[in-house]
């Protein structure tokens, strides 16, 4: 369908310039036979003005009917002038619509798409995304194009913008499913990323049900779609699991302290039932299965109003708004670069450590701090600090242990927090661009401000 909508918008594009030359052509006719008359009108001007006043006087008094024929004359060669000059003065006009209309079915028309490299059919995997179209997943779909695998990226576009894979659009690699998955899937597959749900607590605490079911019901059918046609599935968890951790930093061994009941509960809860089901079908169902424990990730694409600390911070740090930091300052949270995650994902579906595993950042930055780095890295900044009341079941350290990570994955990120933040000031920043935002704005609300 997208490829035969590029062949009509290119022949669209195609009449719409053979049009424009046409009226180029018939204005430019117009032009010479519009010089030919000025020239007659000039000629026939001068020579009234060349009649002897006698001459003229001896018209007027003895041929009247040759002097109005002249007049008339006159007179309709400078009212067809006028006509003439309102068809330019519309001919122009259309012109310029015709040429916005062009920029615009330019604008329609992919790209050239990044450089994919070839894969036999041996070679080639069908692979699923779910979640494909958000910050982390469109990342991971960037890297399996361009690898060569065939994509299919399934989003219900919750959080999720199709912006974000736009530059696929139209792929052969490439396919796209408007999908909600707590619904059945039925499609093929060797692999399946399942990344479906929201992350930010903005978004997981705006429907919690919702929530609850996409991490059970949508991991059930993801499992049950993995097990029908044999493919091997990858489970996003997240550091959540481990609650507001009584072990520092927490190892994969951890079984965490989370509050059931709390404001938090429908995503760490959620996420830790989704770790459940994928090793009841491991053991039931034979399903293989790869469960990666998933710190706090940062970089472009992050919506600028998740709420999270990254875009709360340069948010406020590119408006020169007051960067308010959630309790006291000191809670602690390691940062991994979005490009360092999607690698260590790629890097645990293609191993046999079957295991839940940490995928982070270890570097530990107190909240405070990471608010001052941001700050100092926004040139011109203006913004000043300040602290507001902590918000409820925060956790108050926040750092993976990747021994196993580096052990069974040989995985260990790789960008420097400044490096990683100045790219993602730079998207914020064109972001802003393109949005009018109140200098009044929160990114997020206050009771459900966190540090996720």
């Amino acid at each position: 369908m997208i490829r035969h909508l590029t062949k009509l918008r290119k022949i669209l594009t195609l009449l719409s310039i053979v049009t424009l030359f046409i009226i180029i052509i018939i204005i430019l006719s117009k032009n010479k036979s519009d010089d030919k008359i000025i020239g007659n009108h000039e000629k026939i001007h001068n020579d009234f003005q060349n009649i002897d006043y006698r001459d003229f006087n001896r018209l007027q008094n003895n041929d009247e009917p040759q002097q109005e024929k002249l007049v008339d004359k006159m007179e309709s060669e400078i009212r067809a002038e006028d006509e003439r000059e309102k068809e330019l003065r519309e001919a122009k006009a259309r012109i310029d619509l015709l040429e916005k209309k062009i920029a615009i079915l330019e604008g329609r028309i992919p790209q050239k798409y990044p450089d994919v490299k070839y894969l036999g059919y041996k070679e080639r995997k069908r692979i699923v995304v779910t979640g494909g179209a958000g910050f982390v997943g469109s990342h991971l779909v960037d890297v399996l194009m361009t690898q060569g695998h065939e994509v299919i990226v399934v989003d219900n576009f919750f959080t999720g913008r199709k912006r974000n894979v736009e530059h696929w659009f139209g792929h052969r690699n490439f396919e796209i499913i408007h999908h909600d998955i707590v619904n059945p899937l039925y499609v093929e597959a060797d692999e399946i990323y399942h990344l479906a749900s929201p992350a930010s607590p903005p978004h997981y605490m705006q429907n919690p049900v919702k929530t609850i079911k996409t991490n059970t019901l949508g991991t059930i059918n993801m499992l049950g779609l993995a097990r029908r046609v044999g493919a091997k599935i990858l489970i996003a968890s997240t550091s959540e699991v481990y609650g507001d951790p009584m072990v520092h930093p927490q190892p994969e061994s951890y079984w965490g302290h989370v509050n059931p009941i709390g404001p938090r509960a429908c995503y760490d809860e959620g996420k830790r039932v989704a770790e459940t089901l994928a090793y009841s079908y491991a053991k039931q169902e034979n399903v293989s299965v790869r469960v990666a424990r998933i710190f706090n990730t940062y970089g472009p694409r992050m919506h600028v109003s998740d709420g999270r600390v990254v875009s709360n911070f340069i948010m406020q740090a590119l408006q020169n708004l007051t960067i308010t930091v959630y309790g006291n300052g000191k809670q602690t949270r390691s940062f991994c670069y979005v490009s360092d995650l999607v690698d260590g994902l790629l890097s645990l579906m293609a191993s046999n450590y079957s295991l839940p595993i940490n995928l982070g950042n270890p570097v530990e930055h107190t909240i405070e701090e990471f608010a001052l780095i941001i700050k100092n890295l926004v040139p011109g900044c203006r913004s000043t600090l300040s602290t507001s009341a902590a918000v409820e079941d925060d956790p108050q350290r926040r750092r993976p242990d990747i021994t196993l990570a580096k052990k069974q994955l040989n995985w260990t990120p790789k960008v420097p927090l400044q490096e990683g933040l100045q790219r993602s000031i730079d998207y914020f920043r064109e972001e802003l661009s393109r949005t009018t935002f109140y200098n009044n704005q929160t990114y997020m609300n206050v009771k459900v401000k966190s540090g996720h």
